[in-house]
């Protein structure tokens, strides 16, 4: 009915009944306020919105507007809702939603109107303070905040992912009667860098959950009052959440007074439904205070675990439907439970069953911290022989848990090969504590219930997760079908390696049986099979065995490299068996591969004497050693090169000596990879061989998958006349876990979210050019990958003070440069051709230093190319090329710096903006040109973000 506000404008007291209403038509709405941009100082207040066909109150591209005690009543779809993500600034204070139906004529199959919210939010940067929802066929408040803005709106804020904002402030506010109360929801979850706290609330009668925080993190209730839902607080594959100063009731006095009241009535109303018959043993729905639930693992987007603090329970007995708890554990989509999970001032008022573990998860360890919650401080966990390890543990009858008093647990997660179906194999733990006890021994499968996800991707396993008291020793013997086993490697790592509760174990082994063979380790070598049995794959694009071979042989194993999509990181590989690797001998490869450009299908032509970023690359044979308990975590060695490139299928041969590192390694992986995008690789009759046995390993492992070339590469052709190429200065990096340096060439990867900065350690003056070629990149899941961002900063600036998080880019790393320039790129590997674009970005200080922003974009996805940030004459350009040859400049740059940054040193480096993925890999080999260079020494220190 309204299109828009202008800025100090009210609109106030105004009754819109049904009549006007017969909208369901996209932009169609009772109240629409429609790109406005920001209206503040406009209010809407003490508003009547009745009868509604499509929506209430829309807000759409408009920032800082006060919404304030309206009244909707029965409306269809979402009553109150923002509707791209990307407004911020709005306060809703005091306004009241009742009855919430679905739309009976969806606009468009994106909407979520079937499901309305009474509060539908899309980005968390506004206020929501003392409203009211109440009786919604779906949700009280929704937060369903994505990865990216859409509709208009994103053009405009391309670079905002609304899942990943703070919230500014949701206080005082109500859900009551509702199927969800308080929810936040779907499966991109919300996962703010800092901790989101929903203060005061109060949720109630409600069908389903009081609140449901779901696939995020970092969420906290406090000081709120739950009562009378089936599942008070429902955390749902979520970390990180705090529960605090709540208090959880599970049926009140009072609900129950008035259903009792009601009669037969009562039969409409949510209570009869809490104790409605299910699938349970007893006939009944119990009620559940809190739900807790298992994760992906424990360092995922940096989950610690989940806490409740100050909480009160009651009503979780009798009067209460039969088998209701005051905490309860999930038994769906089991994954990692959390050891770090914990309890602090918890109280229980009445006869409520504390804890019911049954039915739930058989690998559960929640930390009572204090004693609070089971009379002593120790662990609740499950009373089963998957985890109940130390002899004091002993069982609280009728709960399907035990207690383990003065204990603290830590987990130890064993990655085996991912073609091992769920609970084929059983892995057996017998040792020690710390104080000398012998522990009951524990039978460990991978109780996860999903299936492995892309079991053939190289970065899959199956894992099998070990808790076990701290500090102990501890021995471990594989099984299947009751027969000792090795499963070739185990890959171990601590799941609860932060804010965990005790030492690490003093040693963790498992036995590893005699091989019957190591002097070939490949295993399905020649593909006659007809199978991919053991082989894994790099990229989203799979393999597959094509009949056609080398030599006559009938079969072969193929890696599709799309051209869109495709890139030096695709290929194929194979793990080897660990207990074959030992210091001191020599390994020969040799395999025959064919080379094929998709685009003529013709051979391709590789540079034999070039290096791994060549246009015209080799593919090489490397191995990839990991050992996550030690340091560095992982280690490179490059088995193989290619002999001769003009055969139709030609071969790769090599051979490298084992050191220490490599030998103690928990995974081995010999991988297949290095060409461009667009040219596929074959391989065939692989072998690897241990020959012989030397007197003199090499003495430490290389840190890159590839050796360094021979010769200095040539420099990229400058897009303008500047100053002659320089040595490089060197490169120091914010950490050694994700960054690694060898010669010119820097890898930064992570599977953690690490952040990764690299900058020069002296200032260049003058006319500067820093130029960075992306060699290989691996694709991160879906939707936007990270990013490499290019950086100039004062001569003073530390790499500390330019490393941030993504929420820390704005305000701490761009305060803390003078110019940056970025690349972006969006993968979908279900439709790999999609979005082909790459997007450029830069920001420049201007003469009033004030940044300037400049883009542009390309119509092909940067898998590999070259980045260049430039000072000339006291301006910056920015330049982009994809094949080191043609280059385009974006914005319509030269931007005048400041006098004070013309000329000054400044110092060059660049980093990761990681698009909130936890991991990244991306090759890089960097080239400055300058006119001389000049020590410094910074003057900040780190900084926390």
């Amino acid at each position: 009915l309204f299109d828009c506000l202008q800025a100090n404008c009210t609109l106030k007291s105004i009754d819109l009944p049904t009549t006007h209403f017969p909208f369901s038509a996209p932009g169609k709405y009772p109240l629409h306020f429609h790109m406005c941009a920001s209206v503040a100082g406009s209010t809407l207040s003490k508003n009547s919105i009745q009868n509604t066909k499509q929506r209430g109150i829309v807000v759409h591209g408009t920032d800082d507007l006060y919404l304030h005690e309206n009244i909707l009543y029965d409306t269809r779809g979402h009553a109150v809702m923002l509707e791209d993500g990307a407004e911020r600034g709005n306060v809703f204070e005091r306004n009241l939603g009742a009855v919430g139906r679905g739309v009976d004529i969806r606009i468009s199959d994106d909407e979520s109107d079937p499901t309305p919210a009474t509060f539908w939010i899309t980005n968390p940067e506004n206020s929501w303070i003392g409203n009211v929802a109440a009786g919604s066929a779906f949700s009280g408040f929704w937060f369903e905040v994505k990865t990216r803005v859409r509709g208009p709106s994103f053009k405009l804020h391309e670079d905002m992912v609304p899942n990943t904002l703070d919230l500014f402030l949701f206080t005082d506010n109500v859900s009551h009667s509702n199927s969800q109360g308080l929810q936040t929801y779907p499966q991109a979850g919300y996962r703010p860098s800092n901790l989101a706290v929903f203060r005061n609330h109060k949720s109630y009668r409600n069908r389903l959950s009081g609140v449901f925080f779901h696939a995020g993190g970092r969420l906290s209730i406090d000081g709120g009052y739950i009562s009378d839902n089936r599942i008070g607080i429902n955390v749902d594959m979520d970390h990180s959440d705090v529960i605090s100063n709540t208090i959880i009731v599970g049926s009140s006095p009072a609900y129950t007074a008035v259903v009792s009241a009601m009669g037969h009535a009562a039969s409409h109303y949510p209570a009869t439904s809490f104790c409605a018959p299910t699938q349970t043993n007893d006939g009944s729905s119990p009620l559940v205070g809190v739900r807790l639930d298992s994760y992906h693992d424990g360092s995922l987007f940096g989950a610690t675990g989940s806490t409740l603090k100050n909480v009160t329970f009651s009503g979780f007995g009798s009067g209460s439907c039969a088998g209701s708890s005051a905490l309860h554990v999930d038994g769906e989509d089991i994954r990692y439970f959390d050891t770090r999970n914990t309890l602090v001032d918890i109280a229980v008022l009445d006869d409520s069953q504390r804890i019911d573990l049954c039915g739930g998860e058989k690998q559960v360890a929640i930390r009572d911290v204090d004693g609070s919650m089971m009379g002593e401080q120790g662990f609740v966990i499950s009373d089963s022989n998957a985890i109940r390890a130390h002899p004091a543990c002993v069982s609280v009858a009728d709960t399907c848990a035990a207690f383990c008093p003065g204990v603290c647990l830590r987990t130890m997660t064993v990655m085996v090969p991912s073609y091992y179906a769920r609970r084929s194999l059983t892995l057996e733990i017998t040792g020690t504590t710390t104080d000398g006890q012998t522990i009951v021994p524990i039978f460990v499968q991978d109780f996860q219930t999903k299936e492995i996800f892309l079991p053939q991707q190289d970065w899959s396993h199956g894992r099998l997760f070990v808790t076990l008291p701290a500090g102990g020793i501890y021995h471990g013997q594989f099984f299947m079908d009751g027969e000792p086993t090795w499963p070739h490697f185990t890959d171990l790592k601590y799941e609860d390696k932060l804010d965990n509760c005790g030492p690490d174990f003093a040693s963790f082994d498992i036995e590893q049986l005699v091989p019957d063979r190591c002097d070939s380790l490949i295993r399905n070598a020649d593909f006659e099979s007809g199978t991919t049995d053991y082989w894994l794959h790099a990229g989203s694009y799979g393999m597959e065995v094509i009949n056609e071979g080398s030599d006559g042989s009938s079969k072969s194993l193929l890696a599709p490299n799309p051209k869109y999509g495709g890139g030096r990181y695709v290929g194929v590989g194979q793990r080897l068996d660990t207990r074959c690797i030992e210091e001191g001998f020599t390994y020969t490869l040799s395999a025959m591969v064919k080379l094929v450009d998709t685009s003529t299908g013709g051979p391709y032509l590789c540079n034999l004497s070039g290096y791994t970023g060549d246009l015209n690359s080799c593919p090489l044979g490397s191995l990839k050693f990991t050992n996550r308990l030690g340091e560095p975590e992982n280690a490179w060695e490059t088995a193989g090169r290619m002999s001769t490139n003009n055969l139709e299928w030609n071969l790769m041969t090599g051979s490298y000596t084992a050191n220490d590192f490599d030998a103690a390694a928990y995974s081995v992986y010999l991988y297949f990879t290095g060409v461009p995008a667009g040219i596929n690789i074959q391989v065939d009759d692989v072998s690897f061989v241990r020959t012989y046995e030397t007197g003199s390993p090499t003495a430490t492992p290389s840190t890159h998958p590839t050796s360094a070339p021979t010769v200095e590469p040539p420099s990229p052709p400058s897009p303008v006349s500047g100053p002659a190429p320089v040595v490089p200065s060197q490169f120091e990096g914010s950490n050694t876990d994700s960054i690694l340096i060898v010669d010119e060439i820097i890898r930064l990867t992570s599977e953690s979210a690490a952040e990764s900065t690299v900058l020069t350690k002296e200032a260049h003056i003058g006319d500067i050019v820093l130029t960075v070629e992306i060699q290989a990149r691996s694709m991160s899941g879906s939707g936007y990958q990270p990013q490499l961002v290019l950086f100039f900063a004062p001569e003073t600036t530390s790499v500390a003070d330019v490393t941030t998080n993504d929420n820390g880019f704005g305000d701490f790393f761009e305060s803390s440069v003078v110019a940056w320039m970025k690349e972006r790129i969006y993968f979908d590997p279900t439709d790999p051709e999609s979005l082909m674009y790459t997007w450029f970005n830069a920001k420049v200080l201007d003469t009033d230093s004030n940044f300037v922003s400049e883009g542009g974009s390309e119509n092909d996805r940067m898998n590999s190319g070259f980045l260049r940030l430039q000072r000339s004459g006291g301006s910056i350009d920015s330049y982009y090329s994809f094949d080191g040859v043609s280059w385009a400049k974006f914005g319509g740059g030269p931007i005048l710096l400041p006098t004070s940054y013309r000329t000054a040193p400044l110092k060059l480096g660049y980093r990761i903006k990681r698009e909130w993925k936890s991991a990244y890999d991306i090759t890089t080999h960097p080239t400055i040109a300058s006119d001389g260079a000049v020590a410094t020494s910074t003057t900040s220190g780190p900084q926390s973000y």
